[in-house]
């Protein structure tokens, strides 16, 4: 084995209930608690041996989306059994994290339910991959995607990538800051908006000239220098409905992007809209990237993994794609993952979306008391200066 590779040798699986202080409402309904499967896997490289851990809310009312036929227990029951199928898939690999990443990719069809629900299953197997890999080496892991440690990216993106490695894609000049991006909700009110400048914007996608009000309405009560986003989460039927939104907002209301306005079995054929429109649910596995049309770029998601996203990311920089990155209301050390990841990340729009620091504060209790900056806002930006330095986190 190169000293480079990393064997997995075990991997455990543990599951705990995370309340929501205030419900996160979708197109598809309110979300008042979720379970956090989170991942511990030992590896060996060489003669040394390593531990990491990866973790993720089971979000099956975004990972299903309309998907029917299935209650919400039966919903996280599957989801908790697709964890554990993964994580016993994942002992006896051997290689980099990107390939091991690569070949549990290949196992998703196996899983009993919908493709995006598999890779959030995946989420925390793989990311525990990658920081006991990096742990072992001694070493961050955005420090070792580069050559003799990974492939280049042609292995896994094709020859436009020959010769190059998620570290040429990756910043080196880091911040020790990001600026918040806070979520609206259909039913949330707008008094305290007054100042907020990165807003995200749930769509209840029913009545397109409905929803333009309500972010004409968010929009006002922020005010001045506000940067906002759309977010109808796969709800509204035809592209036509989205340029019917659009066409229906004041000329005053800029909109940064617009993430998955339809479903994600649909594919994106733009009416004449000229903000950007981001595949998010529907993204396909990262190797089938080159077969997406029409969409203008892409949202990227820890929770989906770190090799999955990683790849995501480095094809849409490469393929000179808009990319931002969201959030899955991660807590603890997912909340960490995914700063870091942001923290690397060259991005169309900075800012960070942490929503559990609102809606599941239960979820922090531990990073709380060890990285109490990573949860404070101060004038809209958090500190993520310790993110990054260990592992994958």
């Amino acid at each position: 084995m190169r000293p480079t590779h990393a064997r997995v040798v075990d991997a455990t699986v543990g599951f705990r209930h995370v309340p929501f202080s205030t419900p996160l409402v979708l197109s598809s309904g309110p979300i008042d608690g979720l379970t956090e499967a989170t991942v511990t896997v030992t590896v060996e490289t060489g003669e040394r041996q390593a531990t990491g851990s990866g973790s993720v809310l089971l979000s099956h009312p975004w990972a299903y989306g309309s998907a029917a036929g299935r209650t919400a227990e039966d919903r996280d029951t599957a989801m908790r059994q697709g964890v554990a199928a993964l994580a016993r898939e994942a002992v006896g690999a051997t290689g980099d994290p990107l390939t091991i990443g690569v070949g549990l990719l290949d196992a998703l069809p196996g899983l009993p339910v919908p493709r995006l629900a598999a890779e959030v299953c995946l989420g925390p197997v793989d990311a525990a991959v990658h920081d006991a890999w990096a742990r072992a080496a001694g070493r961050p892991a955005h420090a070792l995607y580069t050559d003799p440690f990974v492939p280049d990216l042609a292995a896994f993106l094709g020859p436009d990538f020959t010769g190059r490695y998620p570290a040429d894609f990756l910043a080196t000049d880091v911040p020790d800051r990001l600026p918040v991006q806070r979520i609206v909700g259909p039913d949330d009110p707008l008094d305290g908006l007054a100042g907020a400048r990165w807003l995200k914007v749930k769509l209840r996608a029913v009545d397109p000239i409905a929803d333009a009000a309500r972010v004409a309405a968010v929009a006002a009560a922020a005010g001045r220098g506000r940067r906002l986003a759309l977010d109808p989460n796969e709800g509204y039927g035809t592209a036509e409905a989205v340029g019917e939104l659009l066409a229906a907002l004041p000329s005053e209301v800029a909109v940064d992007y617009v993430e998955q306005p339809l479903p994600r079995s649909l594919p994106w054929d733009p009416p004449g809209v000229r903000i950007p429109v981001l595949l998010d649910e529907g993204l396909p596995d990262p190797r089938r990237l080159d077969e997406v049309t029409g969409w203008d770029g892409v949202v990227v998601k820890t929770c989906r993994g770190q090799t999955a996203t990683l790849l995501t990311y480095c094809w849409a920089r490469r393929r000179g794609r808009y990319v931002v990155q969201q959030d899955l209301t991660h807590v603890g050390a997912a909340l960490e993952h995914a700063a870091a990841f942001a923290r690397r990340t060259i991005r169309a729009v900075p800012a960070f979306e942490c929503n559990s620091l609102r809606f599941a504060p239960a979820g922090n209790a531990e990073l709380t008391r060890r990285r109490p900056e990573l949860l404070t806002v101060v004038d809209g930006w958090i500190d993520v200066s310790s993110c990054g330095k260990d592992g994958i986190r």
